[in-house]
């Protein structure tokens, strides 16, 4: 005799056997969607036939007035929150290429993972340094009084932060050829009050040097050196549609192998992959707070991203579901005499084993649980 749980049709006074096998199917059948990431249920249609799945109710008697007493989950209530977790990578990002835009001889290279900040070296044409500033926004021309724009501003924040009297507007006026020829003559370069690419090279911030392309005794054309932001942070491809989870400004937490508990992270970027995943896949950039802990240089890393919260609802094992006719699902009830009752239920949201669900069940009641 297959063994089972036991159920009591309300309003029959009688004690039927529940399949353990249909529970089993279901479950199977539900966290194959939980771990394709859905988040939500899929119907799952109970198979007939032989089987060698094991029984749910191992615990069961052999009778039908025996009690179950195989294992069991509890019904609880609280908040259920859908979440997913990313394999990922520490390291620094995407590197930049900075180009050679100087004429001349390459005569001085920085070593990879050198550290570059506003006004020092980034490479040398001529024995004469190509130096840094910031800013998003290429040098594309020659800047000299009268030119205005957003390239202009960049300048002059720049030369103000080093201690220049400038105004921070796009405007090219005599104070800021007043501050560039300053700048020149203190640095040794050419003054003439007009900074072109033989000066600087914008770069977005404190820049770390991943590569270096060019090389010493050839001409600066092309990049010649690729580098990352000096801050650490975790990427991860994902498909597109977990990508809608990871909106830039999305708060996530971030875990690193070997360096401990969580760290709170946020996503900061986010770009279509690379290669043959481009049309299917996004490269997502976390940027997170490791306060004073010691990173390894590189190493694997997770993200865990929050989806949806169904607050206050009441929720049972993923394998206590058993699928009933019509498509509808139900949980064994083991009630205090020891015997099950088959209720009804409507599942909602799954997140970390779990699913939430209404009816007539309460916090604190035993379900039954596969083995």
């Amino acid at each position: 005799m297959r063994r089972g749980g036991l159920r009591r049709e309300p309003g029959r006074g009688r004690t039927v056997r529940a399949s353990g096998r249909t529970r089993v199917l279901v479950a199977v059948g539900l966290v194959a969607v939980l771990a394709a990431g859905a988040g939500t249920w899929a119907l799952a249609e109970a198979r007939t036939g032989a089987s060698a799945a094991a029984s749910a109710g191992a615990g069961a008697g052999s009778g039908p007035g025996d009690r179950y007493a195989g294992p069991t989950g509890t019904v609880t209530r609280g908040d259920l929150t859908d979440s997913e977790v990313f394999a990922g990578s520490l390291g620094y990002g995407t590197p930049t290429g900075v180009p050679g835009a100087a004429s001349g001889t390459l005569t001085w290279l920085p070593e990879p993972g050198q550290v570059v900040s506003r006004d020092e070296f980034l490479y040398a044409v001529d024995e004469r340094a190509v130096r840094s500033m910031y800013g998003t926004v290429p040098l594309w021309r020659d800047l000299e009084r009268g030119t205005t724009g957003t390239d202009v501003r960049q300048l002059n924040e720049n030369l103000a932060a080093l201690g220049y009297d400038v105004a921070q507007d796009d405007a090219f006026g005599p104070r800021t050829q007043r501050a560039v020829e300053q700048w020149q003559r203190a640095r040794g370069h050419d003054v003439t009050g007009v900074l072109t690419a033989d000066d600087v090279v914008f770069v977005d911030g404190p820049v770390r040097v991943a590569s270096v392309d060019g090389q010493l005794g050839q001409p600066a054309s092309g990049d010649v050196l690729q580098v990352t932001s000096t801050e650490r942070i975790v990427t991860a491809t994902v498909s597109q549609r977990d990508a809608e989870r990871l909106a830039v400004g999305t708060a996530v937490d971030v875990r690193v192998n070997g360096a401990g508990d969580a760290m709170s992270g946020e996503v900061t970027d986010l770009q279509p992959a690379t290669g043959d995943d481009a049309t299917t896949k996004v490269d997502v950039s976390v940027s997170f707070d490791a306060g004073d802990r010691q990173l390894p240089a590189a190493g694997s890393a997770r993200i865990e991203a929050e989806g949806t919260t169904a607050a206050d609802v009441l929720s049972v094992p993923v394998g206590a579901l058993v699928a009933v006719d019509g498509g509808r699902y139900a949980v064994d009830v083991v009630r205090r005499d020891g015997m099950t009752e088959r209720v009804r239920v409507v599942p909602g949201l799954t997140a970390s084993g779990r699913v939430a669900v209404t009816g007539d069940v309460a916090a604190g009641d035993r379900v039954v649980v596969p083995a």
